[in-house]
């Protein structure tokens, strides 16, 4: 099939200024950019002077893992122009599966229904494959999942053999395709790991010229030492390309180390380490209510926590430790539960719910944290509009959602506004800055498919997969929130995949 794409601007994923021209497409390929002809047996999109045409855009840090196997049509990506997501993030893979994780994973991914009945990446593949999942997941290994198949997720030191286990499992994982080795290191078990883990799992990822993308041990008070733990091992293992994910300085406290972190990452970049970072463009992050959990239960995994809160004798000593570190509730916001009598609140500040249950935030946290530890979300506010800003006009920061692909409904929960609407809002702030809109283009496109070595995509050049968005950049916005996370991007025109148009014109991606 042959499809013509013309009068229109070409924004080619390189940074330069978009141009009139016309994009021919055939077997899934971009033929020819410029001014090709339509021939007798070419379907023609007509763009009538309206938008811009740019290679398809690609999420640097998804967790469309399952969500994407549970809802395929991927709509919350796709209506914001994604086409590829880089998944497996924050040391989180559906893959490599063992006897010592699977039963632990499969309860972390309740909600989407799906038995994680593989081992291996190219098993995770072939459901992806026999779902239909329209957007391309591409996928790092993640730490926690390699090391929890090996050691399971006990606090431990490993041994010589478990660690040349973890590095063989990575090997062969990369072997099968994973990008690179991602890590968490703020999770279990992630968290336990010492300096002599990671350089030896980064010595697999340096041999195979992968890529290393990491949510740092600390974000906020020590994120200075987690940022120069992670160059330092990085250095040591060979490592040529490192990812910070979701860069950000969390708290008012840590505001002004921003320099000093950018200091560091500029230092590694002269060792010849092509250190680069994604961000979503909120000041609210989101990530599991079980982070708030207090010493010594900060460590465990959320399905050993709710089996112990199941126990009410235990309640109450959690409870007053909780109360004790004196959290201000009111910027924490509930994302989503799969607790029923709770999802009613989704979107509201812990302080407002429980005002309307009558009790106090911690009654709710523990509540919570009892029926659904491992799948209920919150959303933190501690982060400073300036440092977004900065961060975001960064040459090498991409966009990365740190989101799930979702339906419009909330049938596999509900997201964070930037589920579906993170590209808009990272295009909004970026060109109200002045940035020209052919560089916005290529941290969308060029930029994340070289940092992850995706070298069929990013681009509008001959050979090319035919990945593209026809975006009106006058109504690009999103409209979705805290309270309606679930809304639309406007202005994106038509979305295609491999080719095939799989949103926008006669397509409706809730139908698809």
């Amino acid at each position: 099939m042959r499809t013509l794409i013309c009068h229109v601007l070409l924004a080619d994923g390189t940074g330069r200024t978009p141009e009139p021209g016309a994009v021919l497409l055939e077997d899934g390929l971009i033929a020819e950019v410029g001014h090709p002809a339509a021939g007798a047996d070419c379907e023609v999109v007509d763009c009538g002077g309206r938008g811009m045409l740019a290679p398809g855009f690609i999420d640097a840090h998804g967790h469309s893992d399952l969500s994407g196997a549970a809802s395929p049509a991927c709509f919350g990506k796709i209506s914001q122009g994604f086409t590829t997501e880089i998944s497996g993030n924050c040391g989180l893979s559906p893959f490599p599966l063992t006897e010592c994780n699977r039963a632990h994973l499969n309860d972390l991914y309740r909600q989407y229904g799906i038995a994680l009945d593989w081992t291996d990446l190219n098993g995770y593949r072939n459901l992806l494959q026999r779902r239909g999942v329209k957007m391309k997941l591409e996928s790092l290994c993640g730490h926690n999942t390699l090391r929890a198949a090996v050691a399971g997720y006990a606090q431990k030191r490993l041994s010589v053999g478990q660690l040349a286990e973890m590095g063989r499992l990575l090997e062969e994982m990369m072997g099968q395709g994973a990008l690179g080795l991602s890590s968490g290191l703020l999770y279990t078990p992630g968290c336990f790991a010492d300096r002599e883990e990671l350089v030896a799992l980064l010595r697999v990822v340096a041999r195979r010229d992968g890529v290393y993308a990491t949510h740092l041990r600390s974000e906020g008070a020590q994120l200075l030492e987690a940022l120069a733990e992670t160059l330092d091992a990085a250095r040591a293992a060979g490592v040529r390309r490192v990812q910070i994910s979701h860069f950000k300085t969390a708290g008012p406290s840590n505001w002004s180390k921003l320099d000093a972190a950018l200091e560091l990452m500029e230092q590694a970049r002269h060792d010849g380490i092509q250190v680069g970072c994604d961000r979503y463009p909120y000041v609210e992050s989101l990530t599991q209510l079980s982070v708030v959990a207090p010493a010594p239960w900060e460590t465990w995994d959320d399905t050993t926590l709710s089996r112990w809160l199941a126990d009410r004798r235990n309640e109450a000593a959690f409870r007053t430790a909780l109360t004790a570190r004196k959290r201000d509730w009111s910027q924490v916001r509930l994302a989503s539960t799969g607790v029923s009598a709770c999802r009613r609140f989704a979107g509201m500040p812990f302080t407002e719910i429980a005002a309307v249950r009558g009790d106090d935030p911690e009654a709710v946290v523990v509540d919570l944290l009892r029926e659904d530890a491992a799948g209920t979300m919150a959303a933190f506010r501690g982060m400073s509009e300036e440092n977004l800003m900065r961060i975001l006009a960064l040459p090498e920061c991409c966009c990365g959602s740190d989101e799930s692909a979702r339906p419009v409904d909330d049938s596999i929960g509900l997201s964070h506004p930037r589920g579906f609407g993170s590209v808009p809002e990272f295009f909004r702030r970026l060109t109200a800055a002045g940035m020209p809109v052919g560089e916005v283009i290529r941290k969308l496109t060029g930029l994340p498919a070289a940092r992850f070595g995706l070298r069929d995509r990013g681009l509008l050049r001959r050979g090319m997969a035919a990945d593209l968005v026809w975006l009106d950049p006058e109504r690009f916005r999103s409209g979705a929130d805290f309270r309606n996370p679930h809304r639309p991007a406007e202005g994106v025109l038509g979305v295609w995949i491999d080719g095939c148009r799989v949103y926008g014109g006669t397509l409706d991606g809730r139908r698809s």
